[in-house]
């Protein structure tokens, strides 16, 4: 669920304990100018993960899931315990303080199979809240939309990306782009990502978003001018400040609950929900494994995969 992680350390004592470990590879320096002031910033690496040292602090960023498959894809089903599995293991290899390291960004999202193809999917994400779904790139499987300097919204095809890792795969993600977005989740170091309860933060934004997307539903029969991109700009242009959210409700309201905005969010439900569940591994010798099984939410998930 989780992907891109940074954060800083200022806590001169950690920074060099990391700084001066021998695992990392040095990258190089470059220097800014400031002002009157000349700053410089050094880079040193260890797989996937990136380390920018100043005179102040200590960044560190990169995808935790990446890392946890070493640096080979992340278009795999990567389970809330694998994730705090690959933290804990950062923590032990850098000797890090879990509680000096404050989350600057977050990317966190889920990868779902939906009921149709995922390129008409992404081709009819229209606005999330009142910002336009758009291409940055020729790249036609991919859709950005949001506050660059705040959060943003992407969706794109995974499958294209790793087509021998998965197949129709559809990738709904949130990216932050300030600290205070983190915090609303009650997000604040990176000891609070070892705590399982506090995805549940994540699942809820995730879904909240979700929530806030226009996707034109094509295989309803309604009046055409709800699928018309030019009425949801006139409104935003010349309507009242609520009428475009109004005009939203009463779309959906006509496609009637059974409609592919709704059967996305209950697929994106079901799979945060899947993915909070204990990862049981993949095994040859069952009978010589050491299985740790959570009996909650996740036994209706579990069975219902087996079935």
């Amino acid at each position: 669920m989780l992907d891109l992680l940074k954060f800083k350390i200022t806590d001169e004592v950690l920074i060099n304990t990391v700084w001066n470990n021998d695992l990392l590879e040095y990258v190089g320096k470059s220097e800014r100018l400031y002002i009157d002031e000349i700053k410089e910033k050094q880079t040193k690496k260890y797989k996937n993960l990136y380390f920018v040292k100043n005179q102040y602090q200590l960044e560190i960023s990169g995808s935790i899931h990446y890392f946890y498959n070493d640096g080979l894809h992340n278009a795999d089903d990567f389970y809330i315990e694998d994730c705090i599995s690959a933290i804990v293991q950062i923590k032990d290899i850098f000797d890090i303080d879990l509680s000096k390291c404050k989350l600057m960004n977050l990317e966190y999202g889920v990868n779902i199979n939906p009921i149709i193809n995922v390129t008409d999917l992404i081709n009819n994400l229209i606005y999330h809240e009142k910002r336009q779904f758009t291409r940055p790139t020729t790249y036609f499987s991919f859709k950005l939309a949001g506050n660059e300097a705040y959060k943003q919204i992407k969706a794109y095809d995974k499958s294209v990306q790793f087509p021998h890792e998965c197949e129709n795969t559809f990738r709904f993600e949130v990216r932050t782009r300030q600290f205070k977005f983190i915090k609303r989740l009650g997000l604040f170091t990176l000891q609070d990502l070892t705590n399982i309860e506090k995805y549940n933060a994540l699942i809820a934004s995730l879904l909240n978003e979700w929530d806030n997307v226009l996707l034109f539903d094509l295989s309803k029969d309604i009046d055409n001018k709800f699928f018309n991109t030019h009425f949801w700009e006139d409104i935003l242009k010349n309507g009242s400040r609520n009428k475009f959210n109004n005009q939203k409700k009463l779309y959906y309201k006509k496609l009637r609950p059974d409609n592919l905005h709704s059967n996305i969010r209950n697929i994106i439900e079901r799979r945060t929900k899947y993915l909070k569940c204990v990862h049981i591994p993949t095994i040859t010798k069952v009978e010589t494994a050491q299985v740790r099984i959570k009996f909650s939410e996740c036994d209706y998930i579990l069975n219902k995969k087996k079935q």
